[in-house]
């Protein structure tokens, strides 16, 4: 590994020229009332409830371009809310990260004023005003009144009539009956339904489908071409749909400590509806909360994990006895399952570049019962991994992330199709790299969170091209929302 790895991961996580985020206008002067709004991260008060928070986060973001988890981590010092207001935070905030486009476009639809001339802290007023009018399911006099509310706890009632006005007026575009599908007065809400509009807020989908997909998705242009190319009319629109809806949580039963039934029955007893998963060690939690909460989580009965993720080590299929690299193992969650799958009896080589991030491993390790993880620091160029040879080897390489859009609500606002070639490259090596240190007969398994071919295909057919002593024996794309995340596993074996 090289430079490559942080040049790649830096320009990924960098924020790009978007003609739609409120800005004001260059060489203006700054607004009085922008002089004495300070920084979120310093304010003297507590805020009030979890719509100033959400508030708060969203223009630290704008600020620093920090990730939401982050962000309202390091805000958690000027509030002290209950767990309901903190959750409507997260709530309201994700949304209009994921929703950001379309609630431009729909906000625009109704602005009697160039946006320009609209303060962006204002602006950020009417998206979540919008979002919980349109997409959050809250009633609409309680969206207009909560906007108008948070206008006055900001100590900024000028702005009170103007966010009524908007709000109401796209309140009124609305027409009560579902939409039947795709077209330029609807959108689509959740659930795979869609909101029916009296006037055109889109482009037309059949004219213009990469602009339409954009505008009622919610993603930045690059990628919607690209998935207009790449993907059918139903795939892309089933992924569109998944991508702006909340993550569900998916338990990992550790199979050394508990079975579904067990665990199943604990949950039933706690009060907290559970549902069987496509896989024999995964438990859908729909109303999870805090996970750590949960029965279980001390005593290591299971793990967080979608569905499309455990299938990485279940490709593996990890055996007693073995030894097996997991070249870029943190967080820890594919490489406990390595470990739980071959009955805590194989040894699992876990490696990082960050002691941080390994430090979670063992963490998890300690939680699960798990002993047969080694957790080994690497440099960024290769350094310090371990000598010999292995059985099998798991590479869950840095990517784009574009399969897990819902997870991470900034990662679509940060795709670069430039910086994919910097990726591609770090990924390839990666992948050359596992691959000299399996043994003959052995097999590896090439994993990503990526639906884009060049991250996926694409590195694993040029891989090969340099390993002819290798042979693909399977590969399968989830698709999002099908049910689980969007994924890529590919497993090579090499000849014996």
């Amino acid at each position: 590994m090289s430079d490559a790895w942080n040049e790649a991961r830096g320009r990924m996580s960098r924020r790009h020229g978007d003609p739609r985020r409120p800005s004001r206008p260059s060489g203006s002067p700054i607004p009085h009332f922008e002089q004495q709004l300070p920084s979120p991260l310093l304010a003297p008060v507590p805020f009030a409830n979890g719509r100033v928070l959400a508030w708060a986060a969203l223009q630290e973001m704008e600020r620093t371009d920090r990730f939401l988890q982050d962000t309202l981590a390091d805000l958690a010092h000027c509030h002290q809310l209950p767990s309901a207001e903190r959750a409507l935070a997260v709530d309201i905030a994700s949304g209009v990260i994921r929703r950001r486009r379309t609630l431009d476009c729909l906000i625009a639809k109704v602005l009697t004023r160039p946006r320009q001339q609209t303060e962006p802290e204002l602006w950020q007023i009417l998206r979540m005003g919008v979002f919980q009018l349109l997409f959050a399911r809250t009633p609409p006099h309680a969206a207009v009144s909560s906007s108008v509310e948070l206008c006055r706890s900001l100590h900024r009632d000028r702005w009170t009539g103007f966010v009524n006005g908007i709000l109401r007026s796209l309140g009124r575009l609305q027409i009560d009956q579902p939409a039947q599908g795709p077209s330029a007065s609807s959108l689509p809400a959740d659930d795979g339904r869609w909101i029916q509009f009296s006037a055109d807020i889109v482009p037309d989908p059949q004219l213009a489908p990469a602009e339409w997909f954009a505008d009622a998705f919610s993603l930045p242009s690059e990628l919607a071409r690209r998935w207009v190319q790449q993907l059918n009319e139903a795939d892309r629109i089933a992924a569109g749909f998944s991508f702006n809806e909340p993550p569900r949580t998916t338990l990992r039963i550790n199979r050394l400590r508990a079975t579904r039934n067990d665990l199943q029955q604990a949950l039933t007893a706690a009060g907290i509806l559970s549902q069987p998963g496509l896989l024999e060690d995964s438990l859908h939690v729909p109303h999870a909360g805090a996970p750590e909460r949960l029965p279980g989580f001390t005593e290591g009965l299971w793990s967080v994990q979608d569905e499309s993720a455990q299938n990485a080590a279940l490709m593996l299929n990890p055996r007693p006895g073995e030894s097996i690299l997991d070249l870029c193992a943190a967080p820890g969650g594919k490489t406990t399952h390595l470990a739980e799958l071959s009955r805590d009896l194989a040894r699992i080589v876990a490696c990082d570049v960050s002691r941080h991030r390994l430090d979670r491993i063992q963490l998890n390790q300690q939680r699960l019962g798990l002993t047969s993880i080694e957790l080994h620091l690497i440099g960024r160029s290769g350094e310090g991994l371990p000598t010999g040879d292995f059985n099998a080897a798991l590479v869950d390489v840095p990517c784009s992330n574009t399969g897990v859009l819902h997870r991470r609500p900034e990662a679509r606002w940060r795709f670069d199709a430039a910086a994919l070639a910097e990726l591609n490259h770090l990924q390839t090596r990666l992948l050359l790299t596992a691959a000299s240190r399996i043994r003959r007969g052995g097999r590896l398994v090439y994993s990503t969170c990526s639906l884009e071919p060049e991250e996926n295909t694409g590195v694993v057919h040029t891989a090969l091209h340099s390993l002819p002593d290798f042979q693909l024996i399977q590969e399968t794309l989830h698709k999002p929302g099908a049910p689980a995340d969007g994924a890529y596993q590919a497993l090579l074996e090499r000849k014996p």
